[in-house]
């Protein structure tokens, strides 16, 4: 915990720097302190992105890193320490009950980010895209190496320049640290907050983000995108809300580079893109003068985008398999990548690919509807939702800016059910519409704080006492949650709950590591570089008859999909 706190304190110095230059760039005048950090993120990730296109994320890039944070302090010195001392007067300004609940959810999501990683998806390459970047950057044809390779987030780029690989072996801790600012940005607006005050509907649904953490804490042990995600949307939909009736230049450009910072993340989110284009028409008088700075860090954003699935994938549209617009040697061949599509669409209906392939439109939705365990509650829950929404929204926010919200909804369900409609995708908009009916349900400020109290607790159970998730999940990774050890005071666990093991395996001109206490079919955990799980090369062999190969000894020069017979 000590150590993850240390490289906290680190990473919010560096991103307020960061953000602060960047806030005085775009033009933007004010903003929560919360949303400077964020800026400061982006501008981090976008740095790190543009570096790895050619290096590895290494020491160099943290020598590099100091040297612009240094330049910039100095250049920004007085926005820096105004920024600082209006950050420490705005944590004073807190009511006790608010400092307390922090406190305690601070404490709490340390610990959690101390304990073992829960999200099986860190085993099979959250932990490895970072390890690449890491030791090498962006890699020609990584995908050929590991299918899951090809979706390194934005969010895995950031990771990999704040886990000082170079110094410590466990700072995998990201993910915990921007609920933790979620968290904040929430209680401030709680501490403000009064259900005299009609005219602040926006800050009573932003209040109660802390009751979500029964269900996030889970993710924030690993290095997950869609904890990003979640913490990112609740602000964007924020900004655009408070923005909505009464136009604000701050809140606007802020909106859209977390919007883009988001995307950059996840591109499934791009919908999100609407809530800045609708007040960037909407207020065009005002927003005019913003366009050549706003399409240009636009175009910075999609050109990274495209450049990092090129080189990773040879295709700068993946995971689409659309036709590709260049004809490189080390892209996924297209059976490969046309089967697995069908496989990700077939898996957000809980079907194989042949069965999704013969079920009528109807079929798959009741399948998808009554899916086994967390994945059938969300999915009802989202179509009820959805349904119930208009009647919420009419009777009691009816307001253009929710109607819009609510219409953005429905297309993300429209658009995730031709794609692959899993719960975390769509789980934004849940997220949003349960705190507004939520709100409707606490009527005062007492019964606020006792419904905070309450969950926070919840929180706690499942962090020091074991909790069997059978009932919720038919995923026999995740039926044990992670729990707390005293031995987590200083050090946390580690990267990987997997053992280390793993036995050097040659083919062809590849010679790869593979795990050898693991049954994951994707799984490599925390081994060196390059690691593939041999059954899923024998897998490959055998259904596609390929094999990955390397362009040459060294690693940064790429993989590709060799025939076995040729």
């Amino acid at each position: 915990m000590l150590f993850i706190l240390l490289s906290w304190i680190y990473i919010l110095v560096v991103s307020a720097i960061i953000g602060v230059s960047f806030q005085r760039v775009l033009n933007i005048t004010k903003g929560h302190s919360v949303i400077i950090i964020i800026l400061g993120f982006f501008g981090v990730t976008l740095l790190t992105s543009i570096w790895a296109i050619v290096w590895s994320v290494n020491w160099q890039f943290h020598f590099f890193l100091f040297l612009i944070c240094s330049s910039l302090f100095f250049i920004n010195k007085s926005f820096t320490v105004n920024y600082i001392k209006k950050s420490i007067n705005e944590f004073k300004s807190l009511k006790i009950f608010s400092k307390v609940l922090f406190a305690i959810i601070f404490l709490l999501i340390l610990a959690q980010c101390a304990s073992p990683p829960f999200i099986i998806d860190n085993e099979s390459y959250y932990i490895q895209t970072i390890k690449w970047l890491n030791e090498y950057g962006f890699v020609k044809g990584l995908v050929n190496l590991h299918l899951f390779l090809g979706q390194t987030s934005g969010w895995h780029v950031l990771q990999s320049a704040f886990n000082f690989s170079f110094l410590y072996d466990r700072f995998n801790d990201l993910s915990g640290l921007i609920l933790l600012l979620g968290n904040y940005y929430a209680i401030t607006h709680l501490n403000d907050f009064s259900f005299k005050n009609k005219l602040n509907i926006a800050d009573s649904i932003i209040t109660l983000f802390p009751v979500l953490n029964v269900f996030f804490f889970q993710f924030i042990s690993t290095p997950s995108p869609d904890m990003a995600i979640y913490v990112l949307s609740l602000i964007m939909v924020h900004q655009f809300l408070t923005c909505y009736e009464e136009f604000d230049k701050s809140n606007f450009i802020s909106l859209t580079a977390i919007t883009l910072f988001a995307i950059l993340i996840k591109p499934s989110v791009i919908l999100f893109a609407l809530l800045p284009i609708i007040l960037f028409w909407r207020y065009f008088i005002y927003t005019k003068s913003q366009t050549k700075s706003l399409l240009g860090m636009t175009f910075l954003v999609m050109g990274i985008i495209m450049i990092k699935n090129s080189i990773i994938t040879g295709n700068p549209f993946f995971p689409l398999t659309i036709t590709n617009l260049f004809d490189l040697s080390w892209q996924l061949p297209s059976d490969i990548a046309s089967y697995f599509s069908d496989y990700g669409k077939a898996y957000g209906y809980h079907m194989s690919p042949e069965s999704f392939e013969a079920a009528s439109w109807g079929l798959r939705f009741k399948t998808w509807l009554f899916a086994p365990g967390l994945h059938g509650i969300f999915n009802k829950m989202m179509i009820a939702l959805i349904i119930i929404m208009p009647f919420v929204i009419y009777k009691f926010y009816n307001k253009k800016a929710y109607w819009i919200f609510y219409v953005l909804g429905i297309l993300s369900m429209i658009l995730l059910f031709t794609i692959s409609p899993q719960y975390r995708f769509y789980f934004p908009f849940m997220m949003i519409f349960g705190l507004m009916i939520c709100r409707l349900l606490i009527v005062n400020g007492k019964v606020l704080k006792v419904v905070m109290v309450f969950t926070t607790v919840i929180v706690a159970i499942p962090l020091f006492f074991t909790i069997n998730n059978q009932q919720v999940t038919n995923n026999k990774y995740h039926v044990a949650n992670s729990q707390f050890s005293t031995d987590y005071f200083v050090q946390s666990f580690g990267l990987s709950k997997y053992p280390s093991n793993y036995e050097v395996v040659q083919e062809g001109n590849l010679k790869f590591n593979s795990p050898t206490q693991m049954d994951f079919f994707w799984g490599t955990g925390d081994i060196p570089l390059p690691a593939i799980n041999k059954e899923q090369l024998e897998y490959f062999k055998a259904n596609f008859n390929v094999m990955p190969q390397q362009f040459s000894e060294n690693l940064k020069d790429g993989f590709y999909f060799k025939l076995v017979n040729e």
